[in-house]
This record gives structure tokens, sequence and C-alpha cells, in this order.
């Protein structure tokens, strides 16, 4: 049987978006490098892609790899110390996404939203009949895992469907659906139905993916996700709404947050987020139960250490130096989960300005291209995202506020490659 085009790009955007989930060691180890399998074969897929479809390096990320490089040279010199994972761990991730983009174009986030939507579909099913059977799914799971996970809060792992230990009370428990946590699988059904609704001009009449994604969302209990969908709402009222009806729309957004706050396991995350203290998570890291497992910081709490980090070296961040971190130096078995913390800490406000430029630019060209009419909608998406997790630095992330800069910086597109497949999908 002869596999056609379509199928062969779903696959390789399957293959990097299981990379992205990082349940398995195998899988997170396209960032760690712990199984250095993982980043060959993104690096060969990638580079099948580029001779397939005759994707061209462009002037513009050449410029952009040799300004990663200049940046990398002076961090040299600054810390006296050479990091070849971080010399070589970036340009790959930006290699990647840019030869799917290049290759692709809108047509990947067409196959990520396909592939998400039924991973989500076929996630809901058996997060229901363990909700229904009273755990019972994931009794009979348990121990059961496809590779070995990556934190050992994993209980068991099916590639469509995780199961955690979860220190959270909640009347039913929250979904992690395909990823690592209830919060990531959130931010991956979020990303997939905004797609959804670019691509449906924000139809929700009969659309079937967009009531499985926002269904899957719910299931998560996640105030990242849930925080994205009430903005994906506003930004749909703002479209409906025309002319002096949009003064309303304060009074709409203030309604929407009040309801979406008063949910308990809502206002239970946000204190203890907002009240996780320093001290108190170094006596945590330091004890003896749990002295060699990293303890991590939540988001704000990130956010401080890594804007502490990127006060230290605000010019050029610390780069490859983990042990310019502030926690490193005070012998802290701390580690941040903020994506855009890392960034300006990690690269300086030359990294962090280029990521924010490509991240509006790519939220409103993207926007543009759909016709959606919303065009910071993903950029602020993709900052909410950066917030809570290191999910930005994943090629397939990168695809999102980088697609600008790869495809648009210099480069002109034939209609016949811009075509996007699927649009009749509901």
């Amino acid at each position: 049987m002869k596999i056609g085009p379509t199928a062969v790009e779903r696959i390789a955007v399957c293959f990097l978006l299981f990379m992205a989930t990082g349940v398995s060691t195998f899988a997170r180890s396209s960032q760690t490098w712990e199984t250095l399998v993982t980043p060959i074969l993104l690096g060969a897929l990638s580079l099948a892609l580029a001779l397939s479809y005759g994707v061209v390096i462009s002037r513009a990320f050449i410029a952009l790899i040799g300004g990663y490089l200049a940046l990398f040279l002076v961090q040299l010199v600054v810390f006296g110390s050479f990091h070849p994972k971080h010399l070589v761990l970036y340009p790959l991730n930006l290699w990647v996404a840019y030869t799917f983009v290049n290759a692709m174009h809108e047509r990947f986030f067409l196959h990520m939203e396909y592939l998400i939507t039924r991973l989500a579909g076929v996630s809901l099913v058996i997060w229901s009949l363990d909700v229904i059977s009273d755990g019972a799914v994931r009794h009979q799971l348990s121990g059961i895992t496809f590779g070995q996970p990556y934190n050992p809060i994993v209980d068991s792992y099916i590639l469509v469907q995780t199961f955690i230990h979860e220190g959270i009370d909640s009347v039913v428990p929250r979904n992690s659906g395909f990823a690592w946590e209830p919060g990531a699988f959130a931010v991956f059904c979020s990303v997939a139905l905004l797609i959804n609704l670019y691509r449906t001009n924000f139809r929700w009449n009969h659309n079937r993916g967009a009531v499985v994604l926002l269904a899957a969302l719910l299931s998560s209990q996640s105030t990242t996700g849930y925080n994205i969908l009430l903005l994906i709402f506003l930004a749909k009222l703002w479209r409906d709404l025309q002319g002096a009806a949009r003064m309303f729309l304060p009074v709409i957004a203030i309604a929407m947050i009040s309801v979406v706050l008063s949910l308990p396991f809502m206002q239970e995350k946000i204190v203890d987020l907002w009240q996780q203290d320093l001290d108190q998570l170094a006596r945590s890291a330091t004890s003896e139960w749990n002295f060699d497992q990293p303890v991590a910081a939540q988001r704000f709490l990130s956010l401080r250490l890594d804007f502490g980090d990127f006060l230290e070296n605000p010019w050029t961040g610390y780069g490859g130096r983990d042990s310019e971190m502030l926690t490193q130096r005070g012998a802290l078995n701390i580690v941040s989960i903020s994506g855009i913390g890392k960034v300006f800490a990690r690269f300086g406000v030359f990294g962090f300005g280029f990521f924010l430029f490509s991240t509006i630019l790519s939220s409103v060209q993207l926007s543009r291209s759909f016709g959606a009419r919303t065009p910071v909608l993903l950029a602020v998406v993709i900052l909410m995202v950066s917030l809570s997790y290191s999910l930005i630095e994943h090629p397939i992330f990168v695809g999102f506020w980088g697609y600008w800069f790869f495809v648009y910086a210099g480069n002109s597109i034939s209609a016949q490659s811009r075509t996007l497949v699927g649009s009749d999908r509901a």
C-alpha cells in the first residue's frame, strides 16, 4: 500500500509531537540528551524532510545561527568554559523547526491539530472510564510504561494516556492525557484548539474537533489551560462584537475571570503558586529524603529566580554555564520551570529580544494566513505557555514562535507549497 504525502507528513509531525510530550526518558532526551539517539533521529528526520522538499537555507536563518554562534563565543570568553551541548542543542532545535515549517508551511499546524485532536479523544475515553470505574483503569495499568518514565511521578504510560501520582486533591482526577502532567496536556489541547478555531473562522457549531479539545482541556483542570481558554473566548467575543458593543467587553471579561477564579482547584493552585517560598523549597531540596531528586520551583518563583540570574548577566546571559545560576551557587537542588525566564536568563537581552520580536510577527502572520483577525492572540498564548513551561524550547513550539522568521524573512513562497490541506475537517 502506497503512503501518500499527507500521511508521511503526519507521521513526521507525530514523531516530533511525542518527543515534545516528554513522558519517557527517550522523548525528553530531545532536550536533555540523556539518550543521544533521540537528537540524532530528529536531526536525520529534518535532513530527510529538507532533501525531500528541497528546503533552502535562507540568508536570514544563516544570520540567526551566526548570531547564536557569536553569542556563544562571547559567553565562552566571559565565563572561560566550553559547553558542547549548548553549542549544538539550540541550533539543532532551530534547524528542526526550520525544516518542518519550510517543508509544510501552514500544513505543519494543521497536522498538529489533527493528531492532538485524535489523541485527546482517545485519552478522554480512557480517563472517563477510569473516573466511572473509580480508578479501576488506573489500577489495572499501574506499572505499565512504554519506555523509562523521565519523572518518578509517572505511574503508567501507554502513549495515549498517562497516569501520575499527584499531590493535588480534586473531586475528579486530573487528566494528563498523552503528556507528562495535566498542565502540559492542557497546553497541547489549547494550542490545537486555537489552530482549529483559526481554520474554521472561530466556528463552534458542528465543530466536533473543537468540542473534543475543549472537553479534554477541561478534564485537565489546569490553571494554565483554563487561562488560555478564557483568553480564546475573549478573543472570539472581540471578533464577534462590533462598534460600541465592544465597550462591554471589559465587564464580560471581569465576569468570566471571576467565574474561573471561583473554581476551588483554581483558588488553591493560585494561592500555592503565589505563596511558594524559596527558603522552604530549599529545605525540601536539601532534605535527606529528597536529596537526589531536583525540586521544581513553581512558575512565579521560577520567574523570580530566572530574573535574578538575568540581572547577573543581562547582556550575555549565562549560556550553557549552569553553575552561574543563583540556585547552583547556593548549592540548592532547585530547577526553574519558566520557559520565558530561561530565555532572558540564558541568552540575555538580545536572545529575549529576538524571541519576543519573532513571536509577535509570527502571531500576526499566522493570523493573516488563516484569516483569523486576531493578530496578537497567538503571541499572548505563547507567552502564557512560556511562563509555566519550557516547552517553547522544543522544536514543535519553536515552529510557532519562529514561523515568520523561518518562512517569510527574505523568502518567497509559491502558492502551491502553501496550500492548506484538510481545511474541510471539523
